[in-house]
């Protein structure tokens, strides 16, 4: 038997000024309210260069690319190189060094401890989770609309990382989780959970994915899928082509718990969409907007699509598709930051929907889904890609059905993954797909 998960709650929120950040740190069973400040991180037009060094690390490929488009995203500048050498962000033999991430999460936690009163804190609320062993849920509160704020909130939190061997969010002792909150007006949703099995519709649209590397991709979910199934803990609809209209009619008819979408997913000139199909043939990027519309009373969307949580300074938070969905009422959205590997994105689905599936939380799912991620890759780069939106009136443990005490449902291991012959074509598809977008 396991314990009911009873985190620690820690709220941390965030406000612009003109040298920096007010920072109003919040456990009530812990401290006091208390303020400090916080210089930016990492400088505003810095950041995109940041955010794009850390998503090539994403390419197993790096530093050396076998096709044109990976020629491409490999390649910066001379300046973009001298000016990540002065962040520390490049190394001796000309690449992005393998530990970017853990030069990253430093700079982020010695920024937000700046301040003494900040660090007092946030020790304080580690020991106290330690001592009584629980574990440890972080709100982070950005504004949707300053600019400032989009800048700070367009950062890797997850990556927070201590002088210490490992990042917060993976100490298997303190099982920490940091979900994203926006401030924004109007009454949030107070979901209660469901019951029966846990209903997942799957959007597989047909637009630029070929035909067996869908098929693929489904294999691999159903068969992540399959305990649950067998134990009529978990019940999945397909919804392939993927229109608009289709969407919007499966939801409102079927009423899902959970939308699972993989496709595609970008961000450019500052705007997020993910890549659904026309009624009569060919395809259409979808703006957040009607996408938050479509997906009108489903509790929680998971996008296994590249970049469906990036956002960059210079536009609001509202013109990424996991935010826009957040803010939209959507109470648990799990996006990607940066671009995802297909058998990553995979096992993090098959160990939430397990969790979920038999009444674990949302934020302890996906914790037990970073760890396992950060144990199993030896570039351990994948972990740290989800990014957990919450839009709900209480902090505090999300579930989409009851609360069990129960172990969670055995799920795909990390070497059957890999193993996985399915797992292996999946990746030479997309290999293909790469060589063949090169040369068009």
């Amino acid at each position: 038997m396991r314990s009911i998960y009873h985190p620690v709650l820690l709220s941390i929120d965030f406000s612009s000024y003109h040298r920096g950040f007010f920072v109003r740190w919040e456990a009530n069973e812990v401290i006091d309210i208390t303020h400090s400040q916080m210089p930016m991180p990492i400088a505003s037009e810095d950041v995109p260069l940041v955010l794009r060094a850390l998503d090539v690390l994403q390419d197993p490929a790096y530093p050396h690319p076998w096709t044109a488009a990976q020629e491409t995203a490999f390649t910066f500048t001379p300046a973009e190189q001298d000016r990540l050498r002065e962040l520390n962000f490049w190394d001796d033999g000309e690449h992005i060094p393998p530990d970017l991430p853990r030069r990253v999460g430093r700079r982020l936690f010695r920024a937000l401890t700046h301040d003494p009163r900040g660090a007092e804190a946030l020790k304080m609320v580690r020991n106290f989770a330690l001592a009584v062993d629980r574990p440890l849920l972080i709100a982070c509160h950005f504004n949707a609309h300053a600019a400032a704020d989009v800048a700070l909130a367009s950062l890797p939190w997850e990556l927070l990382w201590a002088d210490e061997p490992t990042p917060l969010l993976t100490e298997r002792r303190l099982s920490a989780t940091i979900e994203r909150r926006l401030k924004h007006t109007g009454p949030p949703p107070q979901p209660a959970p469901g019951s029966g099995a846990l209903r997942i519709l799957a959007l597989s649209p047909q637009a630029g994915i070929p035909p067996e590397l869908r098929q693929l991709e489904r294999s691999v979910r159903m068969n992540a899928l399959q305990p649950l199934l067998e134990r009529q803990l978990a019940e999945v609809r397909e919804l392939s082509p993927v229109s608009r209209r289709e969407l919007e009619r499966v939801v409102r008819e079927w009423a899902p718990d959970v939308i699972h979408y993989y496709g595609h997913g970008r961000y450019e000139r500052g705007e997020g969409a993910l890549l659904l199909d026309c009624e009569r043939g060919g395809e259409e990027w979808t703006p957040p907007s009607a996408l938050a519309a479509a997906a009108g009373g489903v509790r929680m969307v998971l996008l296994h699509a590249c970049q469906g949580a990036m956002t960059t300074p210079g536009t609001t938070l509202l013109s990424s598709v996991a935010p826009a969905l957040s803010v939209a009422g959507v109470p648990v959205v799990i996006g990607m930051q940066f671009t995802i590997r297909a058998d990553a994105a995979t096992r993090i689905a098959s160990i939430v929907y397990a969790g979920l599936a038999q009444g674990r939380s949302v934020q302890e799912a996906l914790a037990a889904a970073r760890i396992a991620l950060y144990v199993s890759e030896s570039d351990q780069v994948s972990w740290f890609v989800p990014a957990l939106y919450v839009r709900n009136r209480q902090f505090g443990p999300l579930y989409l059905r009851p609360p069990s005490d129960q172990m969670p449902a055995l799920t795909l291991s990390a070497s059957s993954v890999r193993r996985s012959p399915i797992i292996r074509r999946l990746r030479i598809q997309e290999e293909w797909r790469a060589r063949r977008k090169s040369r068009e």
